[in-house]
């Protein structure tokens, strides 16, 4: 086999194989294409608009609110803040960046799952004013709860209005104690529960505009490596007609007799 035999052959190669890695390009242009124009146009089917930048809450309100639900204890607002991770709506980044804007990419859903759902769920989930006790003695004041374990102290709450009822109660305290269990339901179905879904259902609405990204930035990285295999396979082409060892054979096979 000569030189130019060769070269032409691994240059034909490079032709084939550049052109199979533009289609792959193009095949992930296309899934990133989709990935930014469903996620954008589901998020619009939603019209979720920032608030305002002037409208966001400030440091001191969140401090002022998360005090009062703790009774006061700067210690335990610290505490939670710290084991959060929160920050009040003025101090997110993402949400003065994206103030009175429609949600319309994954990266304004995360932010307001994150910084927005996450944030005011955890400030309403601390619950207080019950006097209620779990079973083991521990109040049910001043404690935050998720959805899961907000369960023992609605169980609390309806032991408690069970005991009124046996003990022959007034209809006011009975009232009362229905009032609290009922407010601890509604904690649970109408916040956490629908808190969690919406911020679950935002962040895999992230997650599938990451994949779109993800795809945008592989489809680059095959381009240029399409351009690079093309380049190098007309390098080879030129090679094998001007070199002045084109007819240089690099191949012998011999046959016995």
């Amino acid at each position: 086999m000569k030189r130019k035999t060769l070269d032409i052959a691994f240059s034909l190669g490079g032709v084939v194989f550049s052109v199979l890695l533009v289609v792959v390009g193009l095949i992930l242009t296309d899934q990133k294409n989709f990935a930014d124009d469903y996620v954008s146009g589901q998020l619009k089917e939603q019209a979720i608009t920032f608030k305002a930048a002037d409208k966001l809450a400030s440091e001191e309100d969140f401090q002022a609110a998360l005090l009062e639900s703790f009774g006061g204890d700067q210690a335990k607002v610290d505490q939670f803040i710290a084991d959060r991770g929160l920050t009040s709506e003025a101090g997110s980044k993402c949400l003065n960046e994206y103030a009175g804007k429609m949600m319309l990419t994954g990266k304004m859903a995360e932010c307001y799952a994150q910084d927005f759902i996450r944030l005011h769920a955890a400030e309403s989930s601390i619950v207080s004013g019950t006097g209620l006790k779990l079973a083991d003695g521990t109040p049910v004041d001043g404690a935050s709860y998720t959805y899961s374990t907000i369960s023992g102290p609605i169980t609390a709450a309806k032991d408690a209005v069970k005991a009124l009822k046996e003990a022959g109660a007034a209809e006011e305290e009975i009232a009362a104690a229905q009032a609290t269990a009922d407010r601890l339901q509604s904690l649970r179905v109408d916040t956490l529960l629908r808190a969690d879904t919406l911020r679950g259902l935002l962040l895999t609405t992230y997650g599938f505009s990451v994949f779109g990204e993800r795809a945008g930035q592989a489809a680059w990285v095959t381009f240029i490596a399409a351009l690079v295999l093309f380049l190098l396979s007309i390098a080879g082409f030129i090679h094998a007609f001007t070199s002045k060892h084109a007819s240089d054979t690099i191949l012998a096979v011999e046959h016995e007799s």
